[in-house]
């Protein structure tokens, strides 16, 4: 902050004086008025910090994850950290590899920059995650479907968000099903409240289906709609997201009155299908050196931008990999612009090229 002026009261007439004070009088008795009425709460999806750019890191693979984070210093509005998890008695807990780190207070790893911890719907007993339970809709169920549990829950949640020192929570449920969405919706209007008063910005996830963006969606958190996952592990080969499929997203954001709240998160990497079937997770630099040791050539599909490649593995069976790089997004992002999203999170830090990071400057 800079240096507050002082005005001498010296060398003025009496009505200069009288109005300087008047003056004086009316500030002072603002600035108590502001200091009693508490924080302004800000409207819906502008809660907390400014959130225009965003990135989460993840618990395994932090080390990459972190030194992308700190070559690129001021990139970044906000840092998602991933993850915390459950235990078997549906407490929440945050990755052993965070806690490390932290010590307890976030800002050892990320300074001045506003942290969400983002909470998931795991199941992670286990140190070694056997047995996992991953996005399982019987603990949320656990979690949402009576006012005495979302309190418990909730307390449960603050706290740890709390322990760490984060400027904020986000909520990654997903795979809720149909008949507890209404609970969750209660859920996450009893969380804003709570964490408004704690001082807590709250983020919320969305899964691109139709019912769970058939519905308005409670005023005050700020949400992230998944930008991607049209193809993946669950399908063929294909481009992990459309112009088009962008478009419908942000239609029906727009038509429960959500798009202006909703930032769009979208995903680095790609996969790669053996004979169209099962996948593998590839992130931007995996892919690349893949393509290059097969030398193979790739072709650029349209209109998503995503980057193409064919090989036959030592087995004769064939594969085929998508993935994207700093066109691809720059082309989805354009396309998600033209469709009304602003706010723009990247999953995830850690196996990405350079490029990405002179496009995403390119944006500041």
């Amino acid at each position: 902050m800079g240096q507050h002026k002082l005005y001498i009261l010296r060398g003025t007439s009496s009505e200069n004086r009288r109005a300087l004070l008047a003056s004086a009088f009316f500030a002072a008795l603002a600035l108590a008025f502001v200091l009693l009425a508490g924080p302004i709460r800000p409207a819906m999806g502008q809660a907390g910090p400014t959130d225009r750019l965003t990135a989460w890191i993840a618990y395994w693979d932090l080390p990459r994850g972190m030194a992308e984070w700190r070559a690129h210093p001021g990139l970044f509005d906000t840092v998602r950290v991933f993850a915390a998890s459950f235990d078997d008695k549906d407490r929440p807990y945050l990755a052993p590899e965070w806690d490390a780190l932290f010590h307890g207070d976030v800002s050892r790893a990320f300074g001045r920059t506003p942290a969400f911890l983002t909470v998931v719907n795991d199941v992670v007993a286990a140190p070694s995650g056997k047995n996992a339970r991953l996005k399982d809709p019987e603990l949320v169920k656990r979690l949402v479907s009576t006012p005495a549990a979302r309190t418990a829950h909730i307390g449960a949640l603050v706290a740890l968000a709390k322990r760490s020192r984060f400027s904020g929570l986000e909520i990654d449920y997903e795979n809720i099903a149909a008949d507890d969405w209404p609970a969750f919706l209660d859920f996450v209007r009893e969380l804003y409240q709570r964490t408004s008063r704690e001082g807590l910005a709250l983020s919320v996830l969305l899964q691109p289906q139709a019912r769970y963006l058939g519905k308005p969606l409670p005023v005050g958190p700020q949400y992230l709609l998944m930008g991607y996952n049209l193809f993946g592990s669950h399908s063929g080969p294909g481009p992990k997201a459309t112009p088009a499929f962008l478009a419908n997203q942000a239609s029906a954001l727009r038509a429960i009155g959500a798009l202006s709240a909703t930032g769009l998160a979208l995903s680095t990497g790609g996969f790669d299908w053996t004979e169209g079937k099962s996948a593998v997770q590839l992130d931007e630099t995996a892919a690349a050196t893949l393509v290059a040791r097969k030398k193979v050539p790739s072709t650029r599909s349209a209109p998503d931008g995503y980057l193409v490649s064919q090989y036959r593995d030592a087995e004769g069976k064939s594969h085929e990999i998508w993935h994207a790089d700093a066109q691809t997004l720059s082309t989805l992002w354009q396309a998600a612009r033209t469709a009304g999203f602003s706010r723009l999170a990247i999953w995830r830090l850690g196996g990405n090229a350079p490029g990405l990071f002179d496009w995403l400057q390119s944006l500041k």
